[in-house]
C-alpha cells in the first residue's frame, strides 16, 4: 500500500464495507446498500490523487494506470468468481443459478451492471434477484467503467490545455458532467424519461429510463465518482480552523448515520443518494481526524478497510449459499464475517503479491494477467455440468422462441423444426403449458413425419375472447388473430393447443368454451386437425428453488407427494374441455394426468427424476415421457375426417 495513504479513508473504506455487509446479512441496517455509495465517492477521491499529479506533470501513462487497474482488481475478482461459479453447481437454486453464471461471465468482462439492467428487468431490490450470489458484482463493473472514462478523459483534457489551466478545465469538465449526470438521475429516479426512438428501446429493452437505470448505469450514477473528483481537488480553503473542520466531519457522520437508516429503496437512488454522497464529502474535506480514528476501534476499521475489496467480493456469494438451509439473521451474520477468511486469504496471497511484485508490472505480463483473469471464470463454466438436468429450461426457450415472434415462425425459420421427408407441419400454440410440452411435441411431430413449429406465448392465452391472463398481454384477441392466419397460411395441418390452469377474465356472460370454440371452428375448417390438451394443475411445490445439495441430502421442500385424485381432481375445466372437444370430428382430447401420475400418491421427484419443474410446469424429464402418448394422439387425430 503507498506510504501516503490517509488513514481516514481507510477507516471510511471499514465503514462502507461494514454498512454493506449488515445490509446484506439483514442486521439492523436497512439501508445499509448506501455503503456502495460510500465506495463511489472514494472511488473518485483516491483515482484522482493518485493520478492528477501525474497527468499534471506530463508524467501520466494511460497504458501504466490500466496496467495497475488491472493488477488491482481482476486476478482477486477472476479467483473468486472461479470458486463461486463452481460452487454455484450445488450450492445455488436452480432458479438462479443461470443469471448468476451469467452476471459472473459479464463481470468478468467489466458489464455486470449492464447485463443485470438489460436482462434482468426485476431490478436489485426485488426478492427474486437477490437469490443471484453473483448480483453485487454490478458495482465493481460501474467502478471500473469509471475508472476508465475518468483516465482517458484527464488524458484528453491535457492533451487540449495548457499546463496553468489543466486543472481548472479539469474542474469546470467535472462540474459539468456531474450536474447533468445528477439530472439524469434525478429525472429518472423521480418520473422517468419516455423513450421516443424504435431503436434505442430495443438497445435499453425498455418503453422508459427508470430508477432502475438510475442505479445501475453509469450515466447516472457518474456524478457520485465526480464529487469524489471535486473534493479531492479541494484545498480547504474555509476549513482552516479546527472547529470549522470539526463542525464538517461532524456533520458527515450524522448524515452518514441517518442514510444508514432512513434511505428508502423505492426510487432509489433519486434524491436520497445525495444523502451517503453528501456524507461521505463532509469527511473526506473536514479531515478529521486525517491520520484516522485513534485506539482499537479505528485500528480495526483500518483493517477492514485494507480487505474491503476482498470481503466485498466474497461475503455476498458466501450468505446466499447458506441462507436455503438456514436464513436466520444470526446465521447469515456468522456467514457474513466468516467470509472475511477467504477475503484475508485473497487479500494476503493474492491481492498483494501481485499488486507489488514487479514481474506483474510487465505490459505483456500484465496483459497476459488479464486475459487469464477473464478466461478464468469462463473455464468454471465449462468445467461444471448440470447435476439437475431435469430443471433445465425447456427446448423453446433454449432456441428463443418462446414469446411467438412471427417472423420466427415463418417458413424457414428457427422455431420450425424440420423433419426428414416431412408430410406437412404441425403447430404447438398455447401459453407456457404449451411451452413446456416442447419435448414431447418435437419428438411426436417426428414420429408423425411433420415438422415442429414451436409457436407458444407465455403468459398469453389463446382465446378468441376480450381477455387476460393473469401476468399477461391486453392484446390477446389481436395476438390469437395473427397466430390463426400465420397456421392457415402455412398450411398447418395439425395443431396442438395447451392452455394454463391460470385464472381468466371474461366478458359478462362467456366462458372459456366461448372464447376456444371459434377457435377450433375456424381452425378445423381450414382443414387443421387439433390435438387439445388438458387443463395443467399446480403442485403446491417449487422445485427450481431448490439447491442440488439440498436434493442430494433430501431436504428440498419441493421433494413432496400428493394425492393424484385429489391434486388432478382440482382442475375445474377438464369436463368442459371433454364437451367441446366432443362437438369436433378432428379435435383428439388429451389428457396426461394419469401418465404423470400413475399411482395413487403422485411423488414430485421419483425415480431419480423431477416430474414438475416449478409449482404449475412439468419438468423436461417428464416432457419426454409423454412424448410416445402424445405421438399417439396426433396420429388419431391425423386419421379423422373434417
Amino acid at each position: 500500500m503507498s506510504t501516503d495513504l490517509r488513514q481516514d479513508v481507510q477507516q471510511l473504506r471499514g465503514l462502507a464495507i461494514l454498512l454493506v455487509v449488515a445490509y446484506h446479512a439483514g442486521a439492523l441496517l436497512p439501508s445499509g446498500f448506501v455503503g456502495v455509495d460510500v465506495f463511489f465517492v472514494l472511488s473518485g477521491f483516491v483515482i484522482t490523487r493518485s493520478i492528477s499529479r501525474q497527468v499534471a506533470d506530463g508524467l501520466f501513462s494511460l497504458s501504466n494506470f490500466l496496467q495497475r487497474r488491472i493488477r488491482r482488481i481482476l486476478p482477486a475478482l477472476a479467483c473468486m468468481l472461479f470458486v463461486v461459479i463452481t460452487l454455484s453447481t450445488w450450492l445455488s437454486p436452480m432458479i438462479s443459478r443461470v443469471q448468476s453464471v451469467r452476471t459472473g461471465l459479464f463481470a468478468a468482462l467489466g458489464g455486470a451492471n449492464l447485463f443485470l439492467y438489460r436482462f434482468r428487468p426485476d431490478g436489485y431490490f426485488e426478492t427474486s434477484e437477490k437469490s443471484n450470489v453473483l448480483l453485487h458484482t454490478w458495482s465493481l463493473s460501474l467502478e471500473e467503467q469509471f475508472y476508465l472514462s475518468f483516465a482517458v478523459a484527464l488524458v484528453l483534457t491535457h492533451r487540449f490545455s495548457k499546463s496553468h489551466s489543466f486543472k481548472r478545465i479539469l474542474v469546470c469538465g467535472a462540474l459539468c458532467v456531474l450536474l447533468a449526470s445528477l439530472a439524469i438521475n434525478l429525472a429518472t429516479s423521480i418520473g422517468g424519461i419516455q423513450i421516443s426512438s424504435s431503436l434505442a428501446r430495443r438497445a435499453f429493452g425498455a418503453e422508459s429510463l427508470d430508477s432502475q437505470f438510475a442505479f445501475y448505469l453509469p450515466f447516472a450514477r457518474a456524478w457520485e465518482f465526480l464529487v469524489g473528483v471535486l473534493a479531492s481537488l479541494y484545498k480547504g480553503k474555509g476549513l482552516t480552523q479546527p472547529f470549522n473542520r470539526y463542525l464538517v466531519s461532524s456533520l458527515g457522520v450524522g448524515l452518514l448515520i441517518v442514510a444508514g437508516f432512513t434511505v428508502p429503496v423505492e426510487g432509489f437512488p433519486g434524491f436520497w443518494a445525495l444523502l451517503p454522497v453528501l456524507a461521505t464529502t463532509a469527511l473526506l474535506v473536514g479531515e478529521v481526524p486525517r491520520s484516522g480514528l485513534p485506539g482499537g476501534f479505528g485500528r480495526l476499521l483500518s483493517w477492514f478497510g485494507d480487505r474491503s475489496y476482498s470481503w466485498y467480493l466474497w461475503h455476498w456469494p458466501l450468505v446466499q449459499f447458506v441462507t436455503p438451509f438456514n436464513s436466520s439473521q444470526v446465521a447469515l451474520i456468522v456467514v457474513a464475517f466468516l467470509s472475511l477468511i477467504p477475503a484475508s486469504i485473497s487479500f494476503r496471497y493474492l491481492e498483494i503479491p501481485i499488486r507489488s511484485n514487479g514481474y506483474w508490472r510487465h505490459p505483456r505480463h500484465s496483459a497476459s494477467l488479464a486475459v487469464g483473469c477473464v478466461l478464468l471464470p469462463l473455464l468454471a463454466v465449462v468445467a461444471t455440468r448440470d447435476p439437475q438436468p431435469d430443471l433445465d429450461h425447456h427446448i423453446d426457450v433454449k432456441l428463443d422462441c418462446i414469446y411467438g415472434v412471427i417472423q420466427k415462425l415463418e417458413e424457414g425459420g428457427p422455431c420450425t423444426l424440420t423433419t426428414p421427408r416431412s408430410a406437412g407441419v404441425a403447430a404447438l400454440v398455447g401459453d407456457s403449458h404449451a411451452s413446456h410440452l416442447s419435448e414431447a411435441f418435437i419428438e411426436a411431430s417426428r414420429q408423425s413425419g411433420l415438422d415442429a413449429m414451436l409457436a407458444s406465448r407465455a403468459a398469453t392465452p389463446f382465446l378468441l375472447l376480450e381477455s387476460v391472463a393473469v401476468g399477461g398481454t391486453k392484446d390477446t384477441d389481436a395476438g390469437v388473430q395473427q397466430m390463426m392466419e400465420l397456421l392457415i397460411r402455412r398450411k398447418v395441418r395439425l395443431a396442438v393447443i395447451a392452455q394454463s390452469d391460470y385464472s381468466i377474465q371474461f366478458i359478462s356472460g362467456h366462458s372459456w368454451s366461448d372464447g376456444m370454440r371459434p377457435i377450433l371452428t375456424k381452425l378445423t375448417r381450414a382443414g387443421i386437425k387439433v390435438v387439445l390438451v388438458a387443463q395443467s394443475t399446480n403442485i403446491g411445490a417449487d422445485p427450481l428453488e431448490c439447491s442440488a445439495l439440498q436434493v442430494k441430502l433430501s431436504s428440498c421442500s419441493a421433494i413432496v407427494e400428493r394425492d393424484s385424485a385429489l391434486m388432478f381432481g382440482q382442475r375445474g375445466r377438464t369436463t368442459e374441455e371433454k364437451m367441446l372437444a366432443q362437438e369436433f370430428n378432428s379435435v383428439v382430447y388429451f389428457d396426461s394426468a394419469q401418465l404423470l401420475c400413475p399411482e395413487e400418491r403422485c411423488a414430485i421427484r421419483r425415480d431419480g427424476h423431477w416430474w414438475w419443474r416449478d409449482d404449475g410446469h412439468i419438468s423436461l424429464y417428464a416432457s419426454q415421457q409423454l412424448s410416445e402418448p402424445l405421438s399417439s394422439a396426433m396420429r388419431r387425430v391425423l386419421e379423422t375426417d373434417n
